[in-house]
């Protein structure tokens, strides 16, 4: 169970990290305070979390809460599709991106929503819906604040983003097993 518990702090510290950007007052002292360390002081903590909470998901012992419905593989396959779409608009300064004002807090909700059809252990639900619960605060935050993100009127952009996000779809697929320990395929397409 102490795994468990890490995983909660792990996801807790992702999500401080995550919501910074959408409390721009706060932001602007983080930044002051750090200068030029800001941004590689945030992308080192969002790559640690992240680390850490895939290696304790992968550690935590496998605590059965409910049987995942016949569909759920189908569902999170579909889901990720989107959500892979969604991190591709993320990536680029689109005008999707200032549409959806927060594309990564739909990637998380689509992630976390597809990944609990899927999965029905506790460290799963842990780590889907702690990681949830971030992605609404962040929305919430991101409208409460008014958060527009810089983007651009380049409709190409918008095409670019949705294209990347397509091929690391297949890249995912693809590595799902290599960097998850889960292959894809095989629940999308059983023998």
């Amino acid at each position: 169970m102490t795994t468990i518990i890490l995983l909660a702090l792990a996801i807790a510290l992702f999500g401080i990290t995550h919501l910074l950007p959408s409390l721009p007052r706060l932001k602007a002292r983080v930044k002051k305070m750090l200068g030029r360390a800001y941004l590689p002081a945030f992308i080192t903590t969002s790559v640690v979390s992240v680390m850490l909470m895939g290696w304790l998901w992968a550690k935590s012992p496998f605590i059965p809460l409910y049987d995942p419905p016949p569909w759920g593989a189908h569902a999170t396959f579909t889901l990720m599709f989107f959500a892979f779409l969604l991190f591709g608009v993320f990536l680029y300064p689109c005008r999707l991106k200032r549409k959806l004002r927060t594309p990564f807090a739909w990637v998380v909700l689509l992630w976390g929503t597809g990944h609990l059809f899927a999965n029905g252990d506790l460290a799963t639900v842990v780590l889907a819906g702690g990681l949830m619960v971030v992605a609404l605060i962040m929305l919430w935050l991101a409208w409460r604040n008014d958060y527009v993100p810089e983007g651009r009127a380049d409709p190409m952009l918008d095409y670019a983003a949705l294209l990347t996000g397509a091929i690391l779809y297949l890249g995912m697929i693809m590595a799902h097993e290599a960097l998850i320990g889960v292959p894809v395929l095989p629940h999308i397409m059983p023998s």
